[in-house]
């Protein structure tokens, strides 16, 4: 019985399909894209709110309408910059920045502050005020998460454009509610009698110059409803 003959299989073996390196880091960094176009206008939706209260109680108050108006300077710049250049130091500058103002509202709102026009005075919350500091918080979290990783992404904005789009729209709502909820707060007395009690961090004053929460505050000012 003869042996039959044996053939050489010749097929190439089939390789494995290799994912192109490009295709498999295009996710993450879209990812990183969103993060960074989502910090960098919910701190321009924040500085946006926190424009109008210097120009509503910070009137007539030195103080409140120099930290109101350095804050939303800072946050402002700070986001539209991020839209463009994120390195990790700046995201650590605003992450801690951010910080500092959301640690100071839940601390007035708390335990009060130890200093300033309302010392020691617990203040009361307020739809402004709140989202302004949820906001803060979002960009606090966001830089954070950003920093860890090592940077943000370069001209975000541009890299998810549908996505930056949608984010503008929902965010930039949210902004405008709180700045008009902080102008409508400020101008909602009508001449009350100021025993409201006080809604600045830093102590607005109550219309015609008398300090929200005493006296007879004319013109409304912070004491008709609740500011920021």
């Amino acid at each position: 019985m003869s042996a039959q003959p044996q053939w050489d299989d010749t097929a190439p073996a089939p390789r494995p399909v290799e994912v192109p390196a490009r295709r498999a880091i295009a996710e993450p960094d879209r990812n990183t894209a969103r993060i960074t176009t989502v910090v960098a206008l919910t701190s321009i939706a924040t500085g946006a709110i926190h424009i109008a209260a210097a120009a509503t109680i910070g009137r007539g108050n030195a103080q409140t309408e120099a930290f109101f108006g350095t804050v939303a300077a800072a946050q402002i710049v700070w986001g539209l910059l991020t839209l463009v250049w994120a390195p990790r130091w700046w995201l650590v500058l605003g992450a801690v920045g951010n910080a500092v103002v959301v640690a100071t509202w839940i601390a007035s709102r708390t335990v009060a502050l130890p200093f300033g026009p309302y010392a020691h005075v617990v203040l009361p919350v307020g739809f402004a005020d709140t989202l302004a500091t949820i906001l803060g918080a979002v960009t606090v979290l966001g830089a954070a998460v950003l920093a860890v990783r090592g940077s943000g992404a370069t001209r975000a904005a541009a890299r998810v454009r549908g996505f930056a789009l949608a984010a503008a729209v929902l965010i930039g709502a949210l902004g405008l509610a709180g700045v008009m909820s902080q102008a409508n707060a400020s101008s909602g007395g009508g001449g009350g009698t100021g025993q409201n009690a006080p809604t600045a961090p830093y102590g607005g004053n109550g219309g015609g110059g008398a300090p929200a929460g005493g006296g007879n505050g004319g013109g409304g000012g912070t004491t008709g409803g609740y500011g920021y």
